[in-house]
C-alpha cells in the first residue's frame, strides 16, 4: 500500500468554488458555488412576469473549475406538448413549467445548458469545449453538514461508475425473452416470433415520399414514483428531474443519423407525480416497497398507453443485481415490444402496453450520478427503439486490443453502464443505428407527431436562422428581421447588415463585426481572456493558459484551458486519499495528497524532503475554511 503525503498548505473558500474530497463514491472531485440565489430568484421572477424579448432571458454568471461561465437561458418550452397534463396523487393540477430553462454559454456556440431555478437555484447540466458539467443542490450529497455553498459542481471526467446494467449484462434483451416466453401467442392476430437481423447485414431503407414536415417526435408519459418524490421532495425539483433526462436524451438522439432519419426528438405530453401520500393508496400500483424489476415494469404495462409513443416510470429503488433500468425491446415486425406498441390482450388474459420503460436512480445503496442516469435513459429508450445490446468487435471497442480504440470506450447500447466520459459513450454503434432505423422506418408514422423544428423568435440562433431578435413588440435589434415578418425574411439579416448582436458578443448594436482585440471574455484561472477576432460574431475560444499552471488555491492544475487535473500531476506524482497521521486530526484529511507512482520504502526520505519544499502545513486560513473542511471528513 503506497503511503499519501499532502503536499498543498490551504484550500481558499470564496464565492468562485471550492477544492474538495470526493463527493460520494462515484464522483471523485466536485467544487462547491455561492451565488446569490436571492438575486438570481428575482431575475427567474422578471423573466416569468417580462414582454420585452431580452428581458425573458436570465444570466448567471459564477466561476468554477478554472474557468468563467455566463450562462444565456430562457424558458423552455420545447420540452413540453403544447396540451401538458401535470397529475399530482391522481387528480389534475394547474401547474406551468416557468421554471425550466435551457440556453448556452453566452457567446460561445455550440454549446448547451439545460436545468431548472428553483429558489434560486440551478440545477442542470452545461454542455462546453471542455465537456460536460454537472450542477446539483449540495444539500442532496451533504445534508446537515456545515457548508459555506449552496451547490455543487463537477465535471464529467470526475464520474467513475464501474457497475454494469443488470446480471449477466442483460437488461432489455432479458425481458425480450420472457415476452416470448410468458405471451407466445397473442390473441390478436399478432403471434409472429421476433428473429433479430444479424448486425452486419446491410439495410435496404425504402423511404416513403414524406411530407413538407416530417413526423419526427416521440411524445412521452412520465410517471415517478413516491420513493422518488420522497428523494427529490418537491414537485418542481420533480419536473426539473424529467426534463433533465428528456433534454439528455433529445440531444443524443437529434445529433445521430439513422441510416438517413434525423432530427428523432421527445416531448413529455403527460405527466404523472405519485407523492408520499400515495404509499398506501390502492389506487397507486406502485405503492408497496418490495417489488422486484420486472414485476415493477409489468405494473407499468398494465396500464393503457395508446396515447403516446413511450410511457416511462422513474423510481428511487435500489434493484437486485445492480439493474438500472428495464424496457420491451422494439422489431420492425413480428414480436410486440417498444415504440408506438398498442395495448393487447395476451395468452396470460391481460391486456398490456409494450411500449414502455422503467429507470431507478438508486444503485447498490448509492444514488448515481444524472450523467450515468441520462445514459441509462437513452440505453433503454435505445432498446425501445429497436436495439438490443451491441456485440461484436465492429459495435464494442471498448473490449478491443487496441489502445486506440479501447480509449474510446463502448457505446450506448453496450450491456455494462457507462460514466459517459469516453468519446463513444454517448453515440450509438453502427450496430444499433442499422437497427433503429429499420423499426423507425417502420413503426414511426404510426404515432411520431409533428414538431421540433427551430422556432423564429425565441432569441436562440438555431440552424436555418441568421439572427432571432424576437417578435416585432419585442426586437429591438435593427439588423435582424424580426420574427412576425414573412417566412422568406424573418430571422434573417437585413440588407447590408454583417451580423447582428443576437448571435453573440462580437456584434455592435449598428451590425458591424467589434475590432480586434476588443475583450469579450473575461480572464479566468487557466484560459486568457477572450478576444473578438473581428470577422465574427462569436467570441473565440480563450486562449489556454500553460498546462499545469496552478488554480484554485494551488490545489489543481490547468489542462487545455480547464482546472481539472490535481496539482499532484505538476511534480510527476498521483493523487490519493490522505489519512490522518495519529488519527485524531481530521483537518488533514483536508489536504491534496499525492505518492509516488512506484514509491518504494527506501525511497521515503527523499520523497518527504521533496514535498516538505511545497508546504507541510495544515489549514489555517480561516475558521470558517477549516468548519467546511472538518464537516466533509471522509468516512
Amino acid at each position: 500500500m503506497h503511503p499519501c503525503f499532502p503536499v498543498v498548505k490551504s484550500l481558499h473558500c470564496d464565492a468562485r468554488g471550492h477544492y474538495r474530497n470526493p463527493l460520494n463514491k462515484y464522483i471523485r472531485h466536485y467544487e462547491g458555488l455561492s451565488y446569490d440565489t436571492e438575486l438570481v430568484h428575482s431575475n427567474h421572477q422578471r423573466a416569468k412576469r417580462a414582454i420585452l424579448h431580452e428581458d425573458k432571458f436570465l444570466h448567471l454568471d459564477f466561476h468554477a473549475h478554472g474557468r468563467h461561465f455566463n450562462l444565456r437561458m430562457k424558458r423552455d418550452t420545447t420540452m413540453f406538448a403544447p396540451d401538458l397534463k401535470i397529475e399530482v396523487s391522481g387528480g389534475e393540477i394547474p401547474f406551468d413549467t416557468s421554471h425550466i430553462y435551457t440556453g448556452e454559454i453566452y457567446g460561445e456556440k455550440g454549446t448547451l445548458t439545460h436545468g431548472s431555478i428553483v429558489e434560486g437555484k440551478f440545477e442542470g447540466f452545461i454542455q462546453s469545449y471542455q465537456g460536460a458539467y454537472y450542477v446539483e443542490p449540495a444539500e442532496r450529497y451533504l445534508e446537515g453538514k456545515d457548508v459555506p455553498f449552496h451547490s455543487v459542481i463537477y465535471h464529467e471526467d470526475d464520474i467513475h461508475y464501474p457497475h454494469k446494467y443488470g446480471s449477466e449484462g442483460g437488461c432489455a434483451d432479458h425481458m425480450c425473452v420472457l415476452c416470448n416466453c410468458l405471451f407466445p401467442a397473442l390473441v390478436s392476430s399478432h403471434q409472429e416470433l421476433h428473429t433479430e437481423a444479424d448486425s452486419n447485414d446491410p439495410v435496404l431503407l425504402r423511404k416513403k415520399r414524406m411530407a413538407q414536415v416530417e413526423k419526427n417526435t416521440c411524445q412521452l408519459f412520465i410517471q415517478t414514483d413516491h420513493l422518488f418524490f420522497k428523494y427529490y421532495k418537491t414537485r418542481e425539483a420533480v419536473i426539473a428531474q424529467i426534463s433533465s433526462h428528456v433534454k439528455a436524451i433529445d440531444a443524443i438522439y437529434q445529433g445521430t443519423d439513422f441510416m438517413g432519419i434525423r432530427n428523432i426528438s421527445f416531448m413529455v405530453k403527460r405527466i404523472r407525480i405519485n407523492t408520499t401520500s400515495n404509499e398506501r393508496d390502492r389506487s397507486n400500483p406502485f405503492r408497496f416497497a418490495n417489488i422486484g424489476v420486472e414485476k415493477f415494469l409489468e405494473l407499468n404495462s398494465e396500464q393503457n398507453h395508446d396515447n403516446y409513443c413511450l410511457a416511462y416510470v422513474f423510481t428511487d429503488r435500489d434493484f437486485d443485481d445492480g439493474v438500472l433500468g428495464l424496457a420491451w425491446v422494439g422489431a420492425p415486425s413480428g414480436s410486440s415490444g417498444g415504440i408506438c406498441e398498442k395495448s393487447k390482450q395476451y395468452s396470460d388474459g391481460k391486456k398490456k402496453s409494450l411500449n414502455t420503460g422503467i429507470i431507478t436512480v438508486q444503485n447498490y445503496a448509492s444514488h448515481v450520478p444524472p450523467k450515468v442516469s441520462h445514459i441509462t435513459f437513452a440505453h433503454e429508450v435505445g432498446h425501445n427503439f429497436g436495439s438490443p445490446h451491441d456485440s461484436g468487435s465492429e459495435c464494442t471497442p471498448g473490449e478491443s486490443k487496441s489502445q486506440d480504440k479501447k480509449e474510446k470506450g463502448n457505446y450506448i447500447m453496450y450491456a455494462r453502464a457507462t460514466s459517459g466520459d469516453k468519446l463513444n459513450n454517448n453515440k450509438f454503434s453502427i450496430c444499433s443505428v442499422r437497427n433503429i432505423s429499420q423499426v423507425l422506418e417502420k413503426k414511426r408514422s404510426n404515432c411520431f407527431v409533428e414538431s421540433g423544428q427551430p422556432i423564429c423568435g425565441n432569441g436562440l440562433v438555431e440552424p436555418g436562422e441568421d439572427c432571432d431578435c424576437g417578435y416585432s413588440d419585442q426586437c429591438r435589434d435593427q439588423c435582424c428581421y424580426d420574427a412576425n415578418q414573412p417566412d422568406k425574411r424573418k430571422c434573417k439579416l437585413k440588407p447590408n447588415k454583417v451580423c447582428s448582436p443576437s448571435q453573440g458578443p462580437c456584434c455592435t448594436p449598428e451590425c458591424s463585426y467589434k475590432g480586434r482585440n476588443e475583450k469579450c471574455r473575461e480572464e479566468s484561472e487557466c484560459a486568457h481572456q477572450g478576444m473578438c477576432n473581428g470577422v465574427g460574431a462569436q467570441c473565440p475560444t480563450s486562449e489556454p493558459k500553460a498546462n499545469f499552471t496552478a488554480c484554485h488555491g494551488e490545489t489543481q492544475v490547468c489542462l487545455n484551458g480547464g482546472c481539472s487535473g490535481s496539482i499532484c500531476e505538476k511534480y510527476g506524482l498521483e493523487a490519493c486519499t490522505c489519512a490522518s497521521q495519529d488519527g485524531k486530526d481530521e483537518t488533514e484529511l483536508c489536504h491534496v495528497c499525492c505518492m509516488e507512482k512506484s514509491i518504494r520504502k527506501h525511497l521515503l526520505p527523499k520523497y518527504a524532503k521533496h514535498t516538505k519544499n511545497l508546504s507541510w502545513r495544515l489549514v489555517r486560513d480561516s475558521r470558517q475554511t477549516r468548519q467546511q473542511c472538518t464537516s466533509n471528513k471522509i468516512k
